[in-house]
């Protein structure tokens, strides 16, 4: 049986005695004397290692070592007494007593090896059993712990209680105490020191490791520090699986991204040993959440709180930015923050701290920092290294690409600057630095503007060198240049017509050569034919020659070539074969290849105006007719010549003629990186100084360059899209009629090649290839002559129909993404439609936008306040739109048609510029007046609209009185009898002003109507100019106002014949529509006409 040998032990150290055989008791002891001196040797090489991380302070060490070379000696002296006859139960005393020392020592200052520390304060077998009683993935993570984990002190809690059986799980991200561990801690499980510990490195590295120890009824708590391997070099299974279960984890909450595999790349084996998967997950979680916050701060909060943090938060910091190493904007604020640690708040250099950071980060962390610094040092070079400083002005001037006439100014700036001082010649230094970055004669040319250029010229080069051959083309007419379209057609005749052609007079040629031979010869050609045809695999009958005559050889030889005439490569290696000598032309090859590429061009060209439309039909919906003269104006460029135009978008707000031109045009025009051409905006809305478009004169104080020079200079090119937005609000200023010149100069073809800014006085800009688009939505507004040198490009106003279609296909998908509300609101058509109806009266979408943006964010902000908890989806119906989210707003009610017929009360019509229209009440009576037929006018009534009531005036009483002489006269002395002699002619509301000459006719009629005491039908409304031969003209606007119209409750539409085509317009797009059904629509030419449809019948 092993004797037990029971020292006296204290409470700190562990109460397992050395258990010794009675047999070879010496040789027991010597062994055991020989491993502690080993334990104490790896401890004073350890104890120096963790000095140099300041584990142990330089007191702490020499106490240590004093202690570990006194049991040193002891342990020589223990050894020298077995020699002797010493009383082996005295030695066995001796030698508890040191280990109980080695016990201390590690207690406080720790050792290299773990499995040393097990081994001393609890027993030898400790870590055999521990090893034995766990799973395959716990002994992996034990011998993880044992080879790459060194103890730097521990503690031995006892039990006051057995041990939960299900205990609690302790997170690793808060502050965890020893009693904790002990409570709920098992054998192997781990801990964070960084939480704890003040020490840089215990921060970095440190961890708790528990055992448990259910003989002695006690928990110990070993602080530790951890390797800093590769997990790719650790070779561990549990290293392995921890990485694998961790992607599968991330992949099953979202999509794998390449930042979390960075992050794995980035982790130590204490984060493994520590931390669970879910843990993990969110401290990545948490560090990306922490940039976020960064990249919300300043430069200066940001290095501000940096520099306040201690070097471990710092550190962290580093860590988080540097795992976005793919993004140069935080690989250069992680170098930032590193190279501020160079100096500290005394201004001294110090690098310790930098030293210290960089060698405790893992090894890809610092293979990315690495790869921060150089690309961070590159950038910041290659902003740095061209400087056209550095350039003489001399040889910028001579590179420029402009006329001479611009060199000789640029070089006479160049001598002032040079005759001057410093600050005296500032300002001719800054007019010649801005003149150089002008960029003259640079135009940006996408590939595909000359594709159809390039393929002309092939083809025409292709035409010449065939004329110059043996087989001339007789197809199709010679020329020496050839359109685009000619092109298309005869390259069709070139591959239809005349390659087969050639191909067979090629073959006829061979089979000549092959066939003028005689009999011997031609048994060896048809030999050669035959095994050609059986080593390349050829399905063709064998050609026998054997007992055949002469012409029946020439005959197959012949059929054989000709079956295969279309194969010119064939027919060539067939006669190499038989040895032909036969010069041959290259002009099939020739015609094939280049054929090919006109193909595919022109394929890449159609391609390409495909995506035109598609790229034009994402950046607005509907507007066909002003997206197909985009189209024309690209087609010019790629076809004809790369001049520049002048686009007027003319259409009511909100209807897409900035987005038209900002995502539709710029998106059309890119390069083969994707670049698209540079786009421009001036907003001259308002503006009443033209210096804003051409500058200042060069000898004012303070004078610059206008805008249209700004703009060659940042986009670096002279033919960018320049957008003009508000044309018809330029101020009505003698100041904004000199803005109103300046565009009419700028956008002339005539005049556009040498325009001028007053800054650059005497110097030429050639605008003629710049693409100009002004926006406006009155033309009425604009200055006539502008307004001939701009093509008109109409916008329609929104239909009901194209803004459920923008709602649906672009509103919502905006306004969801903006609230986070992706795919849980169901919005159904009706209510859309209710919206529009009843919430908005504009021709656009933009009102629209705001009520939909109003009703979305008050369900966000419902949900966030958990006020209401909705079923999914959340279905919106009226009643929530009227009652609940806009029941602060009024509904629009547009202004309906009078219920009853009355005499002197007629609708009119009317429309805007804003893409509005409606009814327009008019009322007539007579008031007391001393003059015969005085006209009293209210209702706002602008000076056109007051012509019209004084031509009516005339027109209505000549008609009443020739139409009802006798009533006329009861009339006439009804007014001298009670002086109700003037006519009130009024047009609500008040408030309104109104213009035009639309309703000239329906004046007259109400007119009439007051004359001859006729009621006038309340369903019907008229609109129409009218002058005194009584005849109906032409008027604007006519779908607005039949679209209105129907709103208001108008069944029946008098208009001027004139206007048919508009007539026939608004029927091609409204046909099917369900408004129109039921409604009665009226073209007449006369007055005459128009008052035999609009009394009741008596």
């Amino acid at each position: 049986m092993p004797k037990r040998v029971n020292p006296k032990n204290n409470k700190d150290t562990p109460s397992k005695n050395v258990v010794i055989k009675k047999t070879n008791i010496s040789e027991n002891v010597n062994k055991r004397v020989e491993l502690l001196r080993s334990i104490v040797q790896k401890t004073i090489v350890s104890a120096s290692h963790y000095k140099s991380m300041d584990v142990l302070g330089t007191n702490e060490l020499k106490s240590c070592l004093d202690s570990l070379h006194r049991i040193f000696v002891n342990l020589d002296v223990l050894s020298t007494s077995l020699e002797g006859k010493t009383n082996i139960n005295s030695v066995l005393d001796d030698l508890q007593k040191v280990t109980n020392d080695i016990s201390g020592i590690f207690k406080s200052y720790g050792t290299q090896s773990l499995e040393d520390l097990l081994m001393v304060c609890f027993s030898s077998d400790y870590f055999k059993e521990l090893m034995n009683n766990q799973d395959e993935f716990q002994k992996d993570k034990m011998n993880i712990l044992s080879k790459y984990c060194h103890p730097i002190s521990y503690r031995i809690i006892p039990w006051k209680s057995d041990p939960n059986e299900n205990p609690q799980i302790i997170k690793k991200n808060r502050i965890v105490d020893d009693f904790m561990i002990v409570e709920n801690g098992v054998s192997n499980d781990c801990f964070d020191l960084a939480r704890t510990s003040k020490n840089f490195y215990t921060k970095v590295y440190g961890i708790k490791i528990a055992f448990r120890n259910y003989e002695l009824k006690k928990t110990m708590i070993i602080c530790a520090i951890v390797d800093d391997i590769m997990l790719e070099c650790a070779g561990s299974c549990f290293i392995n699986n921890r990485i694998l279960k961790l992607k599968e984890n991330y992949e099953e909450k979202e999509k794998q991204s390449d930042l979390f595999i960075r992050y794995l790349k980035c982790l130590t084996v204490k984060d493994l040993l520590v931390y669970s998967d879910e843990e993990l997950i969110n401290r990545f979680i948490g560090h990306q959440n922490q940039v976020g916050l960064i990249k919300q701060k300043t430069i200066s909060q940001v290095t501000k709180e940096f520099i306040g943090n201690e070097i471990y938060q710092q550190r962290t910091t580093l860590m988080q930015l540097l795992l976005y190493a793919s993004e140069h904007e935080y690989q250069y604020l992680a170098y930032l923050l590193y190279d501020l640690l160079t100096n500290d708040v005394n201004g001294s250099i110090d690098t310790h701290e930098q030293t210290l950071i960089f060698d405790s980060l893992p090894w890809n962390v610092k293979r990315y920092f690495r790869d921060a610094m150089k690309q961070t040092i590159n950038y910041t070079n290659n902003l740095s290294t061209f400087d056209n400083s550095k350039i003489p002005l001399e040889q910028q001037i001579c590179l420029m690409k402009a006329d001479e006439s611009v060199k000789e100014k640029a070089m006479l700036k160049l001598k002032e600057v040079k005759a001057k001082s410093e600050d005296s010649g500032s300002k001719a230094r800054q007019y010649l630095e801005a003149l150089l970055r002008i960029p003259f004669g640079i135009y940006r040319n996408e590939p595909i503007l000359n594709v159809m250029e390039q393929s002309t010229t092939t083809f025409n080069s292709l035409v010449s060198k065939i004329n110059d051959t043996e087989f001339p083309i007789i197809d199709f007419p010679n020329k020496t240049q050839y359109t685009s379209i000619e092109m298309r057609k005869y390259a069709d005749v070139l591959r239809e017509k005349y390659v087969p052609n050639i191909k067979e007079n090629f073959a006829k040629m061979i089979c000549d050569v092959l066939t003028n031979n005689k009999r011997h010869m031609l048994i060896s050609h048809i030999c050669n034919i035959n095994n050609y045809f059986k080593q390349n695999n050829i399905s063709y009958s064998k050609i026998l020659h054997s007992g055949k005559k002469v012409d029946y050889m020439k005959t197959n030889i012949t059929n054989a070539l000709m079956h295969f005439k279309d194969n010119t490569k064939m027919i060539m290696d067939i006669a190499d074969t038989c040895n032909v000598k036969q010069a041959v032309s290259d002009v099939i090859p020739l015609v094939d290849s280049t054929l090919t590429d006109i193909s595919m061009k022109s394929n890449n060209i159609t391609k390409y105006m495909e995506e035109v439309g598609i790229t034009l039909d994402k950046a607005v919906h509907g507007h066909k007719k002003a997206k197909r003269q985009v189209e024309r104006i690209i087609g010019q460029w790629i076809n004809g010549e790369k001049t520049g135009y002048c686009f007027g978008f003319e259409g009511p707000p909100g209807v897409g003629k900035t987005s038209l031109a900002k995502k539709g045009i710029a998106n059309c025009l890119k390069d083969n990186e994707g670049t698209s051409r540079p786009f421009s905006f001036i907003a001259i809305g308002g503006s009443s100084n033209g210096s804003t478009l051409d500058g200042h004169n060069y000898t004012y104080v303070g004078s610059t360059w206008g805008r249209i020079v700004d703009i060659l200079m940042e986009t670096k090119c002279m033919n960018p899209i320049i957008f003009i937005d508000e044309l018809d609000k330029v101020s009505r200023t003698e100041h904004g009629k000199e803005i109103i010149g300046i565009l009419t100069h700028l956008i002339d073809q005539t005049q556009n090649d040498s325009f001028q800014d007053k800054y650059f006085n005497g110097i030429d800009l050639d605008l003629s290839k710049a693409l100009f688009i002004f926006s406006y939505n009155d033309p009425a507004l604009i200055d006539r002559i502008l307004l001939d040198r701009i093509h008109r490009v109409k916008f329609d106003h929104l239909s009901l129909e194209d803004k459920l279609v923008i709602t649906k296909k672009y509103l919502f998908d905006e306004i969801y993404s903006k609230m986070g509300l992706e795919g849980v609101i169901d919005i159904s058509d009706e209510v859309i439609k209710y919206i529009i109806d009843q919430y908005t009266c504009e021709p656009g979408v933009r009102k629209l936008k705001e009520i939909l943006f109003e009703i979305i964010g008050e369900i966000n902000l419902s949900i966030l306040q958990n006020e209401v908890d909705y079923p999914l989806p959340i279905v919106i119906t009226k009643d929530d739109v009227k009652y609940k989210y806009l029941k602060n707003r009024h509904e629009v009610k547009p202004k309906e048609i009078h219920t009853k017929s009355r005499v002197g009360l007629i609708s009119g019509l009317w429309a805007n510029a804003l893409g509005q229209g409606g009814v327009l009440p008019i009322e007539i009576s007579y008031f007391p007046s001393a003059t015969m037929l005085d006209l009293k006018l209210t209702g706002k009534q602008g000076d056109v609209m007051k012509e019209s009531m004084t031509v009516a005036k005339t027109l209505a009483w000549n008609l009443a009185c020739k139409n009802y002489p006798e009533k006329m006269e009861e009339t006439i002395k009804n007014m001298e009898k009670f002086k109700n002699q003037g006519i009130h002619i009024h047009v609500p509301e008040g408030a309104t002003p109104k213009d035009g000459p639309s309703a000239g006719t329906a004046i007259t009629v109400a007119l009439y109507s007051l004359f001859t005491d006729k009621k006038i039908k309340h369903t019907v409304a008229i609109t129409g100019e009218m002058c005194l031969q009584g005849k109906v003209t032409a008027i604007g606007g006519l779908d607005l106002k039949i679209l209105g119209g129907i709103k208001a409750g108008v069944k029946t539409f008098i208009f001027p014949k004139e206007n048919d085509k508009d007539f026939k317009d608004f029927m091609e797009k409204y046909k099917d529509h369900p408004d129109v059904e039921g409604i009665t629509f009226l073209q007449l030419e006369t007055i005459q006409e128009v008052l035999e449809q609009v009394f009741e019948e008596e």
